[in-house]
C-alpha cells in the first residue's frame, strides 16, 4: 500500500485536548445549570462544535452567549496545564512531510478553539488543509469534511487514510472510501470500542511509523 495523503482527527488523536474540553464544559454547566456532568456525559454531547454543544445542551438558554465565552476563556487559560506537547506526534507529522505526503486535518472542534490549540502546541503551518466543525454542514460520522479535503488534494482514494480515536472517525473514513485507522495512542480516547472495524488499530505512534517504512 502506498499512502500519499494522511488525514487526521484532532482531539484524542494528535493532541490530548479531551480532558481540557471536558473540564471547561463541566465548569459552565455547573455555573449556569447547576448540573454536575461526568466525563462520559460531556463526551456523549460531542458531534457539533463547542458552540453547538452548549446551545443544544445548556438548559439555561438565556445564558448561552455568556456560557460560550466562558468556555473559550477557560479553554485558553487552562490549555498549558491540561495539554502537553507530544514529541512522537510532531516526529510523525515531520516524517509524513518528509515523505512528500499531503496532511489534512478534519476535526469537529470549533475553529476558535482549534486556533488556540494550534498556536499553543506549535501546529501552525503543519497541515495542508484544516476543516473544523464550523466548516461543515453535518458533523462526523458524515464524510463531508474528509471528502472536501480529498477533493482539495486531488487524492487517489486508495492512497489516502483517515486516522482518528473515535468510532465515528472510522465510519466517516469508510464512507469516504479511504483506508481507516483507529488509534488509542494518547492518554484519553473518545471511543473504547470500534465496531466500525477500522483497517488498522494502533496503540502506539510507532505502529504508524512502521507502516510508513513499507510505504511503497
Amino acid at each position: 500500500m502506498q499512502l500519499r495523503n494522511a488525514l487526521f482527527d484532532f482531539d484524542g488523536t494528535l493532541a490530548n485536548t479531551l480532558p481540557l474540553t471536558v473540564h471547561a464544559m463541566q465548569i459552565l454547566f455547573k455555573k449556569y445549570d447547576g448540573r454536575t456532568i461526568d466525563h462520559d456525559g460531556i463526551v456523549s454531547m460531542f458531534g457539533p462544535p463547542e458552540e453547538g454543544m452548549i446551545a443544544k445542551n445548556l438548559e439555561n438558554k438565556a445564558a448561552i452567549p455568556e456560557a460560550t465565552e466562558l468556555y473559550f476563556e477557560v479553554y485558553e487559560k487552562e490549555h498549558e496545564r491540561f495539554v502537553e506537547k507530544n514529541a512522537e506526534i510532531f516526529n510523525l507529522l515531520h516524517l509524513l512531510k518528509k515523505q512528500g505526503m499531503k496532511i489534512g486535518l478534519i476535526t469537529g472542534k470549533a475553529r476558535r478553539s482549534y486556533i488556540i490549540s494550534e498556536e499553543k502546541l506549535g501546529f501552525k503551518g503543519v497541515f495542508d488543509s484544516v476543516i473544523t466543525g464550523d466548516d461543515v454542514a453535518v458533523p462526523k460520522p458524515d464524510p463531508e469534511g474528509i471528502k472536501r479535503t480529498l477533493e482539495k488534494f486531488n487524492a487517489d482514494l486508495n492512497a489516502s487514510i483517515y486516522v482518528g480515536d473515535a468510532n465515528g472517525d472510522t465510519l466517516a473514513g469508510k464512507a469516504a472510501g479511504i483506508h481507516t485507522a483507529a488509534v488509542q495512542w494518547l492518554e484519553v480516547s473518545q471511543s473504547n470500542r470500534f465496531p466500525a472495524n477500522p483497517e488498522f488499530y494502533w496503540t502506539k505512534v510507532s505502529q504508524f511509523v512502521d507502516l510508513l517504512k513499507n510505504n511503497d
